[in-house]
């Protein structure tokens, strides 16, 4: 009977002492806090006290709520954070499932993560599929932390991921900074490390400044571990909310998906949190068959976290985190980098000592006594460092001999053949004999060195100077400064949405009428764009572009890109490309 009344009892939240207990949370968070900051690259005098105060204070923290009961209470807290994190690091990926999949795409290239651990190329074709898997299941758990649904299950699952994404993000730690040591050393270093883990996609570059670090994003996973064990450790305790308890949990958990909000400039994913947690108690109420509540809730949030990411696959992300968003200057995203600052110290031997100093390059007067220094080497010290362009890499380009004769009567092109066609193109005359044929430059003949009674000349004609050499024509200058010019983008030309080309054509046909150029952007081969252009007589000119930057434009295969003076006027996926007439009126015609 008392064992039966003992099962029955509620656990008692409070603990022990609820203050102390409250306490001991806050300053078990301090302490995290503090050993996060020790283990900073920033931290330099500092970082072994951090460390070590950070340790001690954990230890006692725990200990307390140990003696105290207040894990359980702990549980509440890490529930609300781990639980709001997960909807938001969800929901930025399915927002850009795409971008996700390129990340994982690097993860298990035979060069990535499968240069080490072969099993996983086996993914590589299913990365799309991956991804969105991972923002549902990611957003799931958020919401069944947060409600007490299935907590057993949901802790599990946890449990699980953040072991394997913790060794990952260790593992793209190591590889980089192996990777910066071979780079110091001169070795040869054969694998491709993965700079960025992809955890929050391209919100953190595009509102921050800069995404993590990979030793940051260990760092962040070894952190949010710690509170998954909190619940971890509970689990038995943790069922599903009561209306009291889902007072306290939704607005605790919203403040936390808030906070992130504010900090990627966005603010559905508080509207997303509120409808998946909120949303989930209505259909829960909806009967299906003998499923429990909790099973509802968690098909619910399914369902609207699946949809969310399919309509964002298909179409564009909600919000554009990239360098190429909607009303973005690209020149000026092109220049927007910050130079380091680096100061070269020489690096002197001390002849007594025999220890290396280093000295800057105005103190002469000391290093330059040589019967105390010998002079060893000189090194690139960064006093601050400096900050890459958000765009790096967008240099449309095409051959002189793929020019159509119109693209050679623009006035950029000509200005550009005008100017370099002598590099590249000579005059040249075909001499034969009796003794063979041969080729001369046109400057080169004299009728007395080659008489019409031995030699047979041909006309003067115009070919390369040298056959190897390809002349190139950078296209980015004209493309950011034309006052209007539609960009098509193809990046797969194994994968491109067929049945739309149709749309593209119109919108091609259009433009010629408007004498608006219009150009393909494709790292496709010579071959395939053949292929493309007779398959749907496709009669556009092609530009060549880096294969990554064309995944950077626009998500879509093919995608639609309206750019007025190097300005993005709008960008339009290939599931909705709309009628030549409609964007006419709407960005072309003046008003």
């Amino acid at each position: 009977m008392n064992e039966m009344r003992l099962k029955n009892q509620k656990t008692d939240i409070a603990g022990r002492s609820l203050l102390i207990n409250i306490l001991s949370i806050v300053l078990n968070i301090t302490a995290l806090t503090l050993i996060v900051a020790g283990f900073h690259h920033s931290t330099t005098d500092s970082a072994l006290a951090l460390k070590i105060s950070g340790i001690l204070l954990l230890v006692i923290t725990i200990a307390a709520m140990l003696i105290l009961k207040g894990l359980y209470l702990f549980s509440y807290v890490a529930r609300a954070l781990v639980g709001g994190l997960f909807i938001v690091s969800g929901l930025i990926k399915a927002n850009d499932p795409w971008g996700f999949a390129f990340k994982l795409q690097e993860y298990f290239s035979p060069s990535g993560l499968a240069y080490d651990y072969p099993f996983f190329e086996v993914f590589e074709p299913y990365t799309l599929q991956l991804s969105i898997l991972i923002c549902v299941v990611e957003i799931v758990l958020g919401a069944a932390v947060i409600l007490g649904g299935k907590i057993k299950l949901a802790s599990w699952a946890l449990l699980v991921m953040m072991i394997f994404f913790t060794w990952l993000t260790y593992y793209t730690a190591s590889c980089n900074e192996s990777q910066q040591l071979a780079m110091e050393t001169g070795e040869e270093f054969s694998r491709d490390c993965v700079t960025d883990c992809g955890c929050f996609g391209d919100a953190l570059r595009g509102s921050v400044g800069r995404s993590l670090t990979p030793l940051e994003s260990f760092w962040k996973d070894l952190t949010l571990f710690y509170f998954v064990l909190i619940i971890f450790i509970n689990q038995w305790k943790v069922k599903l909310n009561t209306s009291k308890e889902n007072w306290i949990m939704i607005p605790a958990a919203m403040v936390v998906v808030g906070f992130f909000s504010w900090v990627f400039g966005w603010m559905f994913p508080i509207f997303f949190a509120l409808i998946a947690l909120l949303g989930s108690f209505v259909f829960s109420t909806v009967s299906i068959g003998k499923l429990s509540r909790s099973w509802k809730m968690a098909i619910y949030v399914v369902l609207l976290s699946f949809s969310f990411s399919i309509y964002t696959a298909m179409y564009l992300p909600v919000k554009d985190y990239r360098a190429y968003a909607i009303g973005n200057d690209l020149e000026e995203q092109m220049n927007n980098g910050v130079a380091p600052e680096i100061e070269m110290q020489l690096l002197y031997k001390n002849l007594k000592s025999g220890e290396v100093e280093s000295f800057a390059v105005d103190e002469w007067e000391t290093y330059m006594d040589t019967t105390k220094y010998k002079y060893v080497d000189r090194k690139d010290v960064v006093l601050k460092s400096g900050k890459d362009p958000s765009i790096m890499d967008f240099r449309p380009s095409i051959e002189f001999e793929k020019l159509s004769e119109k693209d050679k009567k623009t006035p950029y092109i000509d200005s550009i053949v005008t100017a370099d066609y002598e590099q590249y193109y000579v005059k040249m005359r075909t001499v034969e004999s009796r003794y063979g044929t041969d080729t001369i430059w046109a400057v080169d003949y004299d009728s007395l060195i080659y008489p019409d009674s031995i030699y047979s000349v041909s006309a003067p004609y115009m070919a390369k100077t040298d056959p190897h050499a390809s002349w190139e024509i950078n296209m980015t200058p004209y493309l950011l400064d034309v006052e209007r010019v539609f960009l098509m983008t193809i990046r797969d030309m194994s994968a491109y949405n067929e049945s739309s080309i149709d749309d593209f054509k119109k919108i091609l046909e259009g433009a010629k009428e408007q004498g608006i150029p219009f150009y393909v952007l494709s790292p496709a081969t010579d071959d395939q764009i053949r292929t493309f252009k007779s398959k749907h007589d496709f009669e556009a000119t092609f530009l060549t572009i880096d294969g990554t930057e064309i995944k950077i434009v626009i998500r879509s295969n093919p995608g639609l890109v309206l750019l007025e003076n190097g300005v993005v006027r709008d960008k339009w996926p290939s599931r909705s490309i709309p009628d030549f007439d409609s964007i006419f009126e709407d960005y072309i015609k003046e008003k």
